[in-house]
């Protein structure tokens, strides 16, 4: 009898260093899986992600090819992740402590920057934020652009009221828009290849941040130009010799 609870003793004590194991597996491999599905190094093309476009057109996934909020920048630096072409920019805090790249009301000109990796063959979105405040009738502008400095181009012009879409240099189209300054607004810049890369779609929303995305996009329509992808570009134009910033910066490719 003492033999027999021996042995189911250790049984008993067997199957639960098993369990205790398997447990601690499972676990491991589910730390691993969520780490791997929500981190992703500033810049690193080697670790991607899926995302979901929030577009009420399409379910499909993107994926992340750059990300950037300037969290792990050090205040008063340039951050190592974008190639400033001019201009002083450098990472300040906001409001809520958070850091954000700002340039400087003056000297007043056109002030640039290169980031993220060279995309070409792929559909590319373009993500951002920015802020700014008009002095009197002078209102700053912001341009965005998908392909280098002279690719595919969106740029904001307040004291015209208007959205502009140009490509190496040459005008597509003009849209009326209306800003307003002292706010921050979100923007998404898409362009996809069509045509065997002869034609290229695009797409272009920009909304107020504290408001939902709007549902419709801005702009959607297909332009006669050959895609040729590449970096993406971001510029500043301080005219009213006020602070512009820029936040959350987000490539995705497909």
């Amino acid at each position: 009898m003492n033999k027999f609870r021996s042995l189911m003793i250790s049984y008993q004590f067997r199957l639960s260093r098993l369990a205790l194991l398997s447990f601690l597996v499972v676990f491991s491999c589910s730390q691993k899986g969520r780490k791997a599905s929500l981190d992703i190094e500033d810049g690193d093309t080697n670790n991607q992600i899926l995302v979901e476009t929030k577009s009420s057109e399409s379910n499909s996934s993107w994926v992340v090819e750059f990300s950037e909020d300037f969290s792990k920048t050090e205040i008063g630096s340039e951050p190592e992740s974008i190639f400033i072409l001019d201009g002083a920019y450098s990472v300040q805090l906001g409001d809520g402590k958070n850091k954000i790249l700002t340039l400087p009301g003056t000297p007043m000109g056109d002030f640039g920057l290169l980031f993220g990796p060279r995309i070409r063959e792929k559909g590319l979105e373009l993500r951002f934020s920015f802020f700014s405040t008009n002095k009197g009738r002078r209102m700053p502008s912001i341009a965005a652009g998908i392909g280098g400095i002279r690719g595919l181009q969106l740029r904001l012009n307040p004291a015209a009221r208007n959205l502009v879409l140009s490509y190496d240099e040459t005008n597509l189209k003009k849209v009326p828009f209306l800003w307003v300054d002292a706010q921050w607004w979100e923007v998404r810049f898409q362009i996809t290849p069509e045509d065997s890369c002869s034609s290229t779609n695009v797409k272009l929303k920009l909304w107020p941040l504290r408001e939902n995305e709007p549902r419709a996009w801005l702009v959607n329509e297909k332009f006669d130009i050959e895609y040729k992808g590449g970096k993406c570009a971001l510029w500043g134009f301080p005219y009213a010799s006020t602070l512009i910033a820029f936040d959350n910066l987000l490539i995705l490719s497909k």
